[in-house]
């Protein structure tokens, strides 16, 4: 009844204790190989040079109009339902109900521009 040694399950083991300097990710298959193709983002930098300015703010406006115009939607509808704080509920709900339109008028204008 000396000292065992730890059972291989041993779960206080620490898995990485054979070589500290060794990448524990080094085998990964969806790692890019150093070397290899194009990084992502050399093809970022590729596809945003090949987009026009004006695609490139509309898209901008439109993604910012819609986020701002779900969030405050949806926040003003849960402070209305939830709380019962109709002025300020109400206030959001109609600013994001306005925000998604204005998304769409700017979405349609330049798609009948292209």
């Amino acid at each position: 009844m000396g000292s065992d040694p730890p059972a291989d399950d041993d779960p206080l083991e620490d898995p990485f204790a054979d070589d500290p300097l060794e990448d524990p990710f080094g085998g990964d298959p969806f790692e890019d190989p150093i070397g290899g193709e194009d990084s992502g983002d050399d093809e970022l930098e590729r596809t945003f040079s090949e987009i026009s300015r004006s695609t490139l703010l509309a898209f901008v406006v439109v993604a910012v109009l819609v986020h701002a115009g779900l969030f405050g939607a949806s926040l003003g509808v849960m402070l209305i339902g939830f709380r019962g704080q109709w002025v300020g509920g109400s206030a959001l709900a109609i600013g994001g109900g306005l925000a998604l339109v204005v998304a769409v008028v700017v979405y349609r204008r330049y798609s009948a521009r292209t």
